[in-house]
C-alpha cells in the first residue's frame, strides 16, 4: 500500500490530515506549487526491518536538492541519521549508501528504530561563481527542512545526528562547527529551525576547507606543501573554482580570505559542539603525492583530535596507515550514532 506525504514547498508546509486518499492543506501562497510524495519499494533489502521508504523529496527549488528517507515503524517518534555523500563537491549521489557496504548498517539502524536519511545537494561546476559555500548550505537546508516536516515524518528532531564520507564528512564537521545557522528573521520558516545536531561520523575527511591556511600550515606542513603543489594536483580552475572564483587575482582578495574563514572548520571548533567520530585509515602517513591523498590523507583526523581535544570537544579517532592513533575501543560509527541518539 502506497502512504501519501503531500508537501507544500518553498517556504510553507502546514499539512492536518494525510491519508492514502486524501490530504488538506492550509497553504499561505496559492502560487506555490504542490508536490506529492509516495513511500515505494525500498532500494535495497530491508531483511525484515519494518520501514517505509520515499525518495526524491525536494528540499529547495533545484534538481539536486533532494532526500531520500527510511522510516522505521513506530507509534513514536525516532532519531535519524542524515548521511551526506562525497565526490570532492564536483559529484557523488545520495544512492552511494545503497551500495553492499552500507546496507547492513541502514538495516541495524532501521531495526533500532532510527530513520536513515540520504541528501543530494548542488555540486561545484566549471566556472561556478557560489564555490563550496554553495553546496555547504544546501545540506544545511536539507537538515532544516527534515526538522520543519519532522511531524509528517515520525522524526524527533532534537535526535539527528550526522554521517559523512569525504566531502559529504567536512560537510557534517562544518555544520557541527558552526553555530546555530537558524536565522529566526527569515520570511522563510524552514531557516527558523537548528542546524545543531547530537553528534557526527567522518570517514575519510577533509579537517578544513581553507585549503592555504589549514592544509598547507597544519595538515601538511611538516612536508613544506606549498599552494603551487596543490594547484599542480588539482589543477588552477578547480582550485580557484572551489571558492566561487576563476584567477589568482580574483583569489588574492580581502574578500577570499574571509570566506576561506568561513569554511576552517578546525578554527569553528568550540567546547559546546557535538563528539565526532572521526577515522582515516585509507591513505599512507607519507607526502602527499595524488588528489586522494590529498583529501583524505590520516593528518586530516589528526588536525581535527589536536583541534577538538584543544577545544574540549569529546572525540573518537582512528588514523593512520600504519595507524599512528586509535581509541575507538571497537566502538564503529554506527554504534557511534547510536549511542549519540541515545544519549
Amino acid at each position: 500500500m502506497k502512504t501519501k506525504l503531500l508537501t507544500y514547498f518553498c517556504t510553507i508546509i502546514v499539512i492536518t490530515s494525510c491519508s492514502d486518499d486524501d490530504a488538506t492543506l492550509i497553504p499561505t501562497n496559492s502560487q506555490d506549487p504542490l508536490i506529492e510524495l509516495e513511500f515505494v519499494n525500498p532500494p535495497i533489502d530491508l531483511q525484515g526491518a519494518q520501514a517505509q521508504f520515499a525518495f526524491n523529496i525536494p528540499y529547495d527549488q533545484y534538481d539536486d536538492t533532494v532526500f531520500d528517507v527510511f522510516l522505521p515503524t513506530s507509534s513514536t517518534p525516532t532519531g535519524l541519521v542524515i548521511f551526506i555523500h562525497g565526490g570532492g563537491f564536483t559529484g557523488g549521489d545520495k544512492g552511494f549508501i545503497y551500495n553492499a557496504n552500507f546496507e547492513d548498517d541502514i538495516v541495524e539502524l532501521l531495526n533500532t528504530g532510527i530513520a536513515v536519511a540520504t541528501i543530494n545537494y548542488r555540486v561545484i561546476v566549471p566556472g561556478d561563481t557560489e564555490g563550496v559555500i554553495k553546496s555547504l548550505n544546501d545540506s544545511k537546508r536539507a537538515l532544516q527542512y527534515i526538522r520543519y516536516i519532522h511531524n509528517e515524518l515520525n522524526i524527533d528532531k532534537d535526535k539527528i545526528v550526522l554521517f559523512g564520507s569525504s566531502a559529504g564528512a567536512s560537510t557534517a564537521l562544518w555544520l557541527a562547527t558552526n553555530d546555530d545557522l537558524r536565522d529566526l528573521n527569515s520570511a522563510d520558516l524552514i531557516l527558523h529551525e537548528s542546524s545543531r545536531v547530537k553528534g557526527i561520523a567522518l570517514n575519510a575527511t577533509q579537517s578544513s576547507l581553507d585549503i592555504e591556511t589549514r592544509w598547507l600550515g597544519d595538515v601538511f606542513g611538516e612536508f613544506g606543501t606549498s599552494l603551487d603543489d596543490i594547484i599542480e594536483e588539482y589543477g588552477e580552475q578547480t582550485v580557484y573554482n572551489f571558492y566561487g572564483v576563476s584567477s589568482q587575482e580574483e583569489y588574492d582578495t580581502p574578500e577570499i580570505e574571509t570566506y576561506r574563514q568561513q569554511v576552517d572548520m578546525l578554527s569553528l571548533l568550540s567546547s559546546d559542539d557535538p563528539e565526532i567520530w572521526v577515522t582515516n585509515t585509507g591513505g599512507h602517513n607519507n607526502e602527499p603525492m595524488t588528489t586522494g591523498s590529498f583529501n583524505h590523507h590520516p593528518f586530516h583526523a589528526r588536525e581535527i583530535k589536536e583541534f577538538a581535544d584543544a577545544a574540549g570537544v569529546a572525540n573518537v579517532a582512528n588514523y593512520g596507515n600504519p595507524v599512528l592513533f586509535n581509541n575507538t575501543d571497537g566502538e564503529d560509527f554506527i554504534a557511534f550514532l547510536i549511542r549519540k541518539i541515545n544519549e
